[in-house]
C-alpha cells in the first residue's frame, strides 16, 4: 500500500484572500505530494513570485523561492492511500506533465463561469482543484459526485475517508 498527500493551503497573497473571501472557506489552493515530507508540491499556481498572471502547471519545493517569499502559508495535510497500481497511475501522469509542462496553463478563462455554475472546460487549462480532482479520478482513486471542474478545495475537506495528518503553518510541518 502506497500513500498520496492533498495539501489544503492558503498563502495570504492577493489571488488567495480573493478566492478565500468567495468562497467563504479558510483554504484557497490545493496541491498533491507523492511523499509524506510534502517537501515536493505539485500544483496549478503562478510560475512567477511577483505575478500571479503566468500561471500554470507548476512544482513547488518546501525549501524553495515559493516558501521561502510566503513563508506563512497555513495548511491540511490529508494522507490518501492507494495501490500500487494508483500510485503509478499517477506518477506517470505527473511525468508527463512535467515534461510537457509549457502546454499546461492556468485556467482564467473557465473559472468565472464555473464559479456560476456554468460547465466549461479547456484542453490543458487548470485550477488547482481541477488539477488535484481530476489527477485523483484518472488514476481511479476517488470519484467525485460532480465533474472535476467544479472542484473547489472544500470539497477535499469533505472526504471524510481520508486521514488528516497535520494542520498549521506549512513549513512547520514535520512527518
Amino acid at each position: 500500500m502506497k500513500k498520496l498527500y492533498v495539501l489544503l493551503m492558503h498563502t495570504n497573497t492577493f489571488p488567495a484572500k480573493v478566492i478565500k473571501l468567495a468562497t467563504h472557506y479558510p483554504y484557497s489552493h490545493v496541491g498533491l505530494s507523492l511523499e509524506k515530507e510534502c517537501h515536493k508540491i505539485y500544483s496549478f499556481g503562478r510560475k512567477n513570485l511577483r505575478s500571479f498572471l503566468n500561471s500554470g502547471f507548476c512544482i513547488e519545493m518546501k525549501n524553495g523561492p515559493f516558501f521561502n517569499l510566503f513563508h506563512e502559508t497555513i495548511c491540511k495535510i490529508y494522507e490518501i492511500p492507494v495501490t500500487e497500481e494508483q500510485y503509478q497511475k499517477i506518477e506517470n501522469i505527473l511525468a508527463e506533465m512535467t515534461n510537457q509542462k509549457e502546454n499546461y496553463k492556468y485556467d482564467y478563462w473557465g473559472m468565472i463561469p464555473r464559479f456560476i455554475g456554468i460547465p466549461v472546460s479547456f484542453k490543458n487549462r487548470y485550477v488547482c482543484s481541477y488539477f488535484v480532482a481530476h489527477l485523483l479520478e484518472a488514476a481511479d482513486i476517488y470519484q467525485f459526485n460532480k465533474p472535476t471542474y467544479f472542484i473547489t478545495p472544500k470539497d477535499f475537506d469533505q472526504i471524510n475517508t481520508w486521514n488528516k495528518i497535520y494542520e498549521g503553518y506549512y513549513l512547520a510541518y514535520k512527518n
